[in-house]
């Protein structure tokens, strides 16, 4: 007969230490964390597992010293009690003969009656000894994989971690429960694991209703055989509130749902916080691809990283929707949803590539493609993207197929998005969002408070921006007085009249007309040609002036910009509400001019005072005053200066 007693609970974690909070605060630089979390199992006892069944006929205390019970044989429940029951860490290691093994010839297929619960600290389960002992028999996974043998079980996760410091290494395939792993302790890492089986999720981080915050567990790692590949019948991981300070490194991830869900409960207070989904670092990494189904009538469904209700969850370093290399699209790519911000606080985006993203519907779908690369969706407020590649591969150079870039839309009943950053002008900021078949960042009616800046937005299938109002989407032309209502209160956007191309950079004169008595930030871009609608996208960040409205609303600008131009590339801008964080739509192009060559100062006439610059410039050997191009400056430059000037503009 199974013993089907449980062992008590762990009792509820106290409040975080200084200790843990000194941990927590390393965990960008993660290593320091993930060596703690091996430390603990340096000079633990072995306990090796050594049989498949689920039996428990080991007498009390139930420890160590009592292993192996009356029949001879250590299952891993006795392990796992027994490991409970001790003092001080132990690893659980697997050596079970090839006769014991059933249903499948190339794993060794454990039968789960019993829940396997973690309450001591510093536990390590290594299912990867298990390949010591028969050798790789199974080249596309792991040795080890657990059945759950009762069908009321469906919904109780496999292994299940209410310790600190605790190791799972290793495991394959868990069928017939809710998740293979549910982490509700701190500081515990899964690593080599490669986990399918129909499950909610492979992994779960959830401190469950009413618990305490599981913190600081790591999923993955950046060294060699570290990163896990989890796939279910849900999510690759879930994570779900109460969460908070958990990293998830070096894995691929997938599922019919998701890749990866961090959400929470905040009408529950069960707050999912300072999550993070990759890192800087190439190692870092996850790949996040192949998620997601055709529904019943053939429209497709999923995301790859879905946060809802989340505070501070930081994605960065993936590649979502890609192949390993960033090349092509994952060849099982359905889910049409890259990164999706659901009713979210404080998310950060930064450095991803997330490309792939087309889908095609099929039955009565057919013919409809489906896909955005980032969609931030009711109150998903205080958001900042940055530093990611949209629509290209790895190398930004090249197409890889996405329906449209990102996107925000109005879920009724929920808020709007807000306090959205979408680029920047700093080192790195700028997103670039290019070859996507239909709009580099579509901004639904209600959408308000999103800056779009400095990013390189080029080749995309219709407009770079587009701010829909009520009536839909397209160019939306300005209005008087800028009195409309839209997405991001349908900012006009400038007018330009002159854009020249000089040695010394560029000059773009044009005028705004807006609300009276506001600052705006004008920003403009160049591109090797006008986008055939005639307004522009901005393949390349060229500079910003800030410039006031008058009590009429208007105001003119002449900005000398010191990128350079090239006679003939179009030259379009974005205007920028700096009280309410609205961007506009890209202005209508023009094609930059030629500068005189006799107005050396760029004022846009040729008179004394250019003589005067220019021998100025002469004089201090400066590189301007190479006139003629031969790389000398000499007597040769006065005079062709001269003969330029004489000749006027």
């Amino acid at each position: 007969m199974l013993n089907r007693n449980r062992t008590n609970p762990r009792p509820p974690l106290a409040p975080l230490n200084q200790k843990d909070k000194m941990n927590i605060r390393r965990l960008r630089p993660c290593h320091a964390l993930l060596t703690l979390a091996l430390a603990a199992g340096a000079h633990a006892q072995t306990v090796t597992v050594n049989t498949v069944e689920d039996y428990v006929d080991f007498p009390a205390p139930q420890q160590v010293a009592q292993l192996p019970g009356p029949d001879g044989f250590v299952s891993l429940a006795e392990a796992i009690i027994a490991a409970n029951n001790t003092p001080g860490p132990q690893t659980i290691a697997f050596a079970i003969p090839r006769d014991q093994w059933w249903l499948l010839d190339n794993v060794a297929l454990l039968q789960q009656e019993n829940l396997f619960l973690l309450t001591d600290d510093g536990t390590t389960i290594d299912f990867s000894t298990q390949t010591d002992f028969t050798g790789d028999t199974n080249p596309d996974g792991n040795e080890v994989a657990i059945w759950g043998t009762h069908p009321g079980n469906l919904g109780i996760p496999s292994i299940w971690v209410m310790a600190d410091h605790c190791v799972i290494k290793g495991l394959g395939n868990v069928y017939q429960r809710g998740n293979a792993v549910r982490l509700q302790g701190n500081f515990n890492r899964v690593i080599g694991c490669v986990t399918d089986g129909g499950l909610y999720s492979a992994v779960e981080i959830t401190g469950g209703f009413g618990g305490p915050s599981p913190h600081g567990n790591i999923i993955g790692g950046t060294e060699p055989g570290e990163g896990n590949v989890l796939t279910a019948g849900g999510s690759g991981i879930s994570s779900g509130g109460p969460a908070d300070h958990n990293v998830v490194i070096g894995n691929v991830l997938k599922g019919p749902s998701s890749g990866i869900v961090v959400a929470g409960v905040p009408q529950s207070n069960l707050i999912a916080a300072d999550n993070r989904i990759g890192g800087p670092t190439p190692a870092e990494r996850n790949l996040i691809a192949g998620s997601g189904l055709y529904g019943e009538e053939g429209f497709p469904s999923g995301t790859q990283v879905h946060i809802e209700d989340a505070d501070g969850t930081i994605v960065e370093g993936n590649y979502i929707g890609t192949n390993a290399d960033g090349s092509a699209p994952d060849p099982h790519q359905r889910g049409p949803g890259g990164v999706v911000v659901v009713a979210a606080r404080g998310t950060v985006i930064r450095n991803n590539l997330i490309s792939g993203l087309w889908v095609p519907g099929i039955n009565h779908y057919a013919g409809e493609t489906f896909g955005t690369a980032i969609g931030l969706v009711g109150g998903a407020v205080d958001t900042v993207i940055q530093g990611n590649l949209i629509g290209t591969d790895a190398s930004g150079a090249s197409r890889v197929p996405t329906f449209s870039g990102i996107l925000a839309n109005f879920f009724p009943g929920r808020g709007s998005p807000g306090a959205t950053l979408i680029g920047g002008v700093g080192p790195g900021e700028a997103n670039t969002i290019a070859y996507t078949d239909t709009v580099g960042v579509s901004l639904f009616y209600q959408s308000a408070s999103i800056t779009i800046s400095g990013n390189s937005i080029h080749d995309n299938g219709l407009q770079g921006i587009d701010l829909q109002s009520f009536e839909g989407g397209g160019i939306t032309p300005n209005d008087p007085g800028d009195g409309d209502t839209g997405a991001n209160e349908l900012q006009n956007f400038p007018e330009l009249v002159l854009a020249q191309a000089s040695q010394t950079g560029a000059t773009v004169v044009g005028s705004l007309n807006s609300h009276a008595g506001r600052e705006y930030s004008i920003e403009f871009f160049a591109s090797p040609s006008c986008d055939p609608s005639g307004y522009g996208q901005g393949s390349r960040f060229l500079g910003s002036v800030d410039v006031s409205t008058d009590v009429q609303g208007n105001t003119s600008f002449e900005a000398h910009l010191a990128s350079g131009v090239e006679p003939g590339e179009a030259i379009t801008a974005t205007a920028t509400d700096l009280s309410t964080g609205d961007t506009s739509e890209f202005s209508a192009c023009i094609l930059a001019e030629k500068a005189c060559a006799a107005d050396f100062n760029g004022d846009g006439a040729a008179n004394t005072l250019d003589v005067l610059a220019f021998l100025n410039a002469w004089a201090a050997t400066d590189a301007s005053a190479d006139f003629d191009g031969n790389g000398v400056i000499d007597s040769r430059d006065v005079l062709a200066f001269l003969n330029a000037w004489t000749a006027g503009c």
